[in-house]
């Protein structure tokens, strides 16, 4: 105690040797390191206290490692003396050292925090400022003893052990996220003086020869996810106790020959400029030098023992160690980038079923005995690979159908399994886990790969041809690799299997990919007429082209996948389904649903759940191409939970299960159930696109937080605030959250928008149809406004309605709710659906020349094509004016009986309208679609005793709550809306309360819009009226019912 007493001593004297001012966070470094090395001598002697390179960017590594034998114990952080630690200890840079390690000390030289699983455990303090000052003052005993117990605590934390997957992942993923910070920043440095090191070269060479479109910063995270699962690879093949910097590569097997030569970047990191990347390397070492190496080799063997289906269908992965291996080491690393890149692992009952399916297929369609163990004929392509699930799953069937005794087992491994089963993959993480995988399993059945064997699985873009010609500079394995993999790409594959990334918005845009989608464009040989066919885009869909492509070359093949589902029966996709049809001889479709975006739900109206954890819906989908059978596309539905549906592959057989036969015809192409004959009686109907001349979706701002508002005088402060140039840039974008994008920039249009006379912008202010019985104010300038659709728009400006619909809805359960009429400009997500808002107007104004310009002075003409205008007079012998004609229209759609009558096709089309040939029955639905247009445009209130506000409060809305409940006074029924605890709109049929208007739930919508919100007298009166409307639009429907029911 003495021994540290004075060492203590020695170390305030060391402090008070500087003025404060002169004190920085590296003055007393060694002082620091030689008071916490005497107390660890105390603890341990075998505890060194290791002080970190000096960092040049913030928030490098932490400036002392506390390590026993190598094995991490924590973390020391310094400080300047006057750093308020407080601020400090909230910091992102802290935050990131608890995930290092869950023991820290951070310490300004006098006060001193051990975090222990990133909270404070204990705070002392060994002097004050005025101390240091203060020549005369010593250390107080009581605070010296303080210290030294923090310290000591700290110091006596178990070191790190690793001894399960879960923990290697979590752990491997914290370092591989900093490391990812560390390797991007270089190569933008590299790139920027253009120093041009080996870091940068080996980018560019990924960027040429595996993804032409890749960034820096995909880059980063994808060497950087390398290089720890590569040291992993070494430390489990290592023959020694250390693997450092300069053996690890050595220990890499040959048969991972891309990934020994990436290891190579470890070469240079003693060169100053990697000083940083060399620091999390080591630190990655450290957790592979000290692994229980026994204890995770054993919890990545495929030898245990199996459950039943039936017993755990839902744990059905357990069977494949790695998927979770690399599913917790992506949770650990950034969530984010699993779903950007559409990464997710195929459930292992998905992935058996397939497998099967397609093994059921070679043996008994295509007379292939053996099914995937033929050597002969089969050969397999997974054309997205990933962490190589499908191709374990056909190795499981290949021994499942050997004897246990069998001596050919070693023949079909050298000779089929790894010389015919091919597998592509991009992203280096996936493809080094693929190769480890596999081998892992093969040494479990008694095959170990020797120095010359590989699995034939390659680093490629699947979608993009690469030139086999050059030799690629820093990496030959690459140069094999690419070769290799383009020569599968060239040869004749009987089997494509796998499951595609789905990515909205692919960056697999090469020449040849895009040359090949492009039949998908056309249908029954004209284009398809689509103005932004984005669906097409995604990346599935290419995938899907590569596959057909492939069979298109061959006289016959198998292609089974899981995918998306939105190609089944989206009228974008009528191209493509019709083009498959093309090539293939029968299609079998399990549409597994689970679609959260369309609100799936169970056709009994239980929660329907998806298969994978995400929001889009997703089908397998077995394509057959063989001549000598008969054609045919059949599908079935998998409804349910996740473990019913699990269960349901698990144990189903492609042959038995009971299919509902497909008739696909123009000019949709359905890969869904439909009512053929209904079908073609209403495709004798007139679309809406047949009746009106113009149309066009609604008004897109990409920024309604700003673009758009309740309030006119709040939206008005906002552009003026924002035209105003003696505030910068920087602070608009902060303020109100805006971002530049490809269509606005945010400068640009604050100096346009600074030039314009205040006359001209005050008329920029107009009322915009938000959401249903919800009008708002828009600042409409193509400054403020990415898409203002003035095509359409400005015809909006005069005296005018339009007709509100969309091309397809999807609330699957619901009737068809899709429509709905303005007499203000519209916004494009007004009825909330996959298809954009579309705005008919009745009226076109010929020839304005300005956005606005005065409509008076022009022709206002009806907005109807001249072939429907000569059919409907011919039909009723009279010519109605357009305002009928717009009230029928609305009068059908607003049919109950049309609706469920025709909604599987209401769903995937503009509505197509039944005109009766009654002029007597045309008269009477018009007039009550006449009705509906004046209630709903808020003309006219019917009147009901419903909806009246009750209650005393401040008005503001919390959370919209409707009850209904029994009067215990009177007994009589109650039916009440609350927008808080104390007030409410009474009268509110339950019916009202639940009634839509395309995807919005229309008064709970309204409400949830406004949470937080004091509602205005003239909200309150609005909301009011609409529980009127409502009311009235129910009873006038069931009116129209009759009038439709014996003829529609």
């Amino acid at each position: 105690m003495d021994i540290l007493m004075e060492t203590f001593k020695q170390y305030f004297k060391a402090l008070q040797s500087f003025r404060i001012s002169e004190i920085t966070e590296h003055t007393h470094r060694s002082h620091l390191q030689d008071l916490l090395t005497s107390i660890s001598k105390e603890i341990d002697k075998k505890i060194t206290i290791q002080h970190e390179p000096k960092r040049e960017k913030e928030f490098g590594a932490p400036d002392f490692k506390v390590s026993k034998t190598e094995s991490i114990i924590g973390y020391v952080e310094n400080k300047k003396i006057e750093e308020n630690l407080d601020k400090i200890i909230k910091s992102d840079q802290i935050k990131r050292y608890t995930k290092l390690s869950d023991n820290i000390i951070l310490t300004n030289y006098i006060e001193w925090i051990w975090i222990r699983e990133g909270k404070i455990l204990k705070r002392e303090t060994l002097c004050y400022l005025n101390d240091i000052e203060n020549k005369r003052a010593k250390l107080d005993g009581e605070s010296i003893v303080k210290v030294e117990r923090l310290i000591k605590s700290f110091l006596s934390q178990p070191p790190m052990g690793i001894g399960t997957a879960k923990k290697l992942s979590e752990a491997m993923a914290v370092r591989a996220k900093i490391l990812k910070e560390f390797l991007r920043d270089e190569i933008l440095r590299q790139e920027k003086e253009h120093t041009e090191g080996k870091l940068y070269g080996l980018y560019q060479t990924f960027k040429t020869y595996v993804f032409s479109e890749l960034s820096i910063d995909e880059f980063a995270d994808a060497f950087a996810q390398n290089l720890v699962y590569g040291l992993f690879l070494a430390k489990l093949n290592a023959d020694v106790k250390k693997v450092s910097l300069y053996n690890a590569k050595q220990f890499i097997p040959s048969s991972f020959e891309l990934i020994k030569e990436l290891v190579d970047f470890l070469d240079v990191l003693d060169q100053e400029e990697y000083v940083e990347v060399r620091w999390i390397v080591e630190e990655v070492l450290t957790i592979m030098n000290n692994l229980d190496l026994g204890a995770i080799q054993k919890s990545l063997s495929f030898q245990r023992k199996a459950k039943s289906t039936e017993e755990d269908a839902e744990n059905f992965s357990f069977k494949d160690p790695y998927v979770y291996f690399y599913e917790d080491f992506l949770a650990a690393y950034d969530k984010k980038l699993r779903k950007s890149k559409g990464v997710y692992y195929t459930p292992p009952p998905v992935v058996n079923f397939i497998i099967r399916a397609i093994d059921d297929i070679l043996v008994n369609t295509f007379g292939i005995k053996d099914g995937f163990a033929d050597h002969k004929r089969v050969t397999v392509l997974d054309f997205a690979t990933g962490t190589g699930t499908f191709i374990l799953e056909i190795l499981k069937q290949i021994f499942e159908k050997l004897p246990a005794d069998s001596g050919k087992r070693n023949l079909i491994i050298k000779e089929h399994v790894l010389k015919n089963i091919y597998g592509f993959e991009y992203l280096i993480a996936p493809y080094t886990i693929a190769h480890l995988k596999l081998s892992q399993y093969l040494k479990d059945q008694g095959y170990e790969l020797s120095q010359k064997e590989r699995f034939q699985i390659f680093l490629t873009n699947t979608l993009e041809p690469v030139s086999t010609q050059e030799r690629i500079p820093l990496l030959p394995a690459l140069s094999q690799e690419t070769t290799a993999a383009q020569k599968v790409k060239d040869k004749p594959i009987l089997v494509i299997t796998g499951n595609p990334p789905y990515s909205y918005v692919s960056k697999n845009n090469g020449e040849w990919i895009q040359s090949k989608i492009k039949d998908y464009y056309f249908v029954d040989g004209k284009p398809l007429g689509e103005k932004n066919p984005k669906g097409l885009r995604d990346d599935y869909v290419k995938f899907i082209r590569f596959s057909q492509d492939k069979m298109e070359k061959v006289e016959e093949g198998i292609v089974g996948i899981i995918t998306n589902h939105s190609y089944l029966d989206n009228p974008t996709y009528r191209g493509m389904r019709e083009k498959l049809l093309s090539s293939f001889d029968q299609i079998f479709i399990i549409d597994l649903h689970g679609n959260y975006d369309k609100k799936e739900i169970t056709p009994d109206g239980r929660k329907d759940e998806n298969v994978f954890d995400i929001k889009t819906g997703v089908a397998i989908t077995i394509l057959i191409k063989n001549s000598n059978l008969k054609k045919c596309v059949k599908i079935i539905d998998f409804w349910g939970n996740r473990k019913n549906k699990y269960t349901n592959l698990l144990l189903s057989e492609l042959p038995t299960l009971e299919w509902a036969v497909l008739n696909p015809k123009s000019p949709f192409y359905l890969f869904k159930e439909q009512n053929t004959e209904l079908f073609e009686k209403y495709k004798k109907y007139i679309s809406v696109k047949e009746i009106f001349k113009i149309s066009q979706e609604g008004i897109k701002t990409h920024r309604d937080h700003f673009a758009i508002d309740i309030d006119k005088n709040e939206l008005r402060k906002r552009i003026t605030e924002f035209r105003d140039l003696s505030k910068s840039d920087l602070f608009i974008r902060d303020k109100f959250k805006l971002r530049d994008n490809r269509d606005w920039k945010l400068e640009l249009n604050r100096n346009k928008l600074s030039k314009l006379n205040k006359d001209k912008l005050n008329k920029s202010f107009c009322l915009i149809q938000y959401r249903p019985f919800d009008n708002r104010y828009i600042c409409y300038r193509k400054e403020i406004t990415d898409w203002p659709r003035k095509n359409t728009m400005r015809h909006m400006l005069g005296d005018n309605i339009g007709l509100i619909g969309t091309r397809f809805a999807f609330k699957k359960q619901l009737p068809y709710t899709y429509c709905f009429i303005t007499d203000n400009l519209l916004d494009v997500n007004h009825i909330q659906s996959p298809g954009s808002a579309q705005l008919f107007p009745l009226y076109y104004y010929e020839n304005p020349e300005g956005l606005f310009a005065e409509t008076d002075e022009y022709t206002k003409q009806e907005n109807f094509r001249k072939s429907f205008r000569s059919w409907i007079n011919h039909l009723y012998k009279k010519s109605y004016i357009p305002e009928n004609i717009l009230a029928y229209i609305y009068g059908i759609l607003h049919s109950n009986i049309f609706r469920e009558k025709y909604g599987d096709f209401l769903k995937i089309d503009f509505p197509r309208i039944p005109f009766t040939d009654s002029q007597q029955t045309f008269e009477v639905i018009a007039d009550k679609g006449w009705e509906l247009i004046q209630a709903h445009l808020m003309n006219e209130i019917p009147e009901y005793d419903l909806g009246y506000y009750k209650g005393k409060g401040n008005n503001e809305v919390i959370k919209p709550d409707y009850r209904k409940f029994k009067d215990q006074q009177s007994g009589n029924q109650q039916e009440r809306l609350y927008i808080n605890k104390t007030q409410y709109f009474d009268k509110v049929p339950e019916e009202v309360y639940n009634f839509y208007i395309g995807g919005y739930q229309v008064l709970d919508k309204y409400l949830k819009d406004r949470k937080g919100r004091t509602l205005s007298l003239e909200e309150i009166e609005n909301i009011e009226n609409v529980v009127k409307i409502l009311a009235f639009t129910i009873d006038q429907m069931k009116v129209i019912d009759d009038l439709t029911r014996d003829w529609i």
